[in-house]
């Protein structure tokens, strides 16, 4: 029974948790939408979608090259 909570809380939350894992800019956005409306199903569908759709921060790595 709690392995079966523990799966459906997972699930619930993710969008949000997709959203953090691909370092959206906008996960707190995503994390609200999904706790307000996504008891709803189309909401949770809806952050879903948002959290998959969006495009991730570009991540610059700066190489100093060393002269000797």
């Amino acid at each position: 029974m709690m392995s079966f909570l523990l799966v459906m809380f997972a699930m619930y939350w993710l969008p949000t948790i997709i959203g953090m894992a691909r370092g959206l800019p906008s996960v707190l956005g995503i994390a609200a939408f999904n706790f307000f409306l996504g008891w709803t199903g189309i909401g949770w569908v809806m952050a879903l979608l948002w959290a998959l759709a969006a495009s991730p921060t570009p991540r610059v790595i700066h190489v100093e090259r060393s002269r000797y």
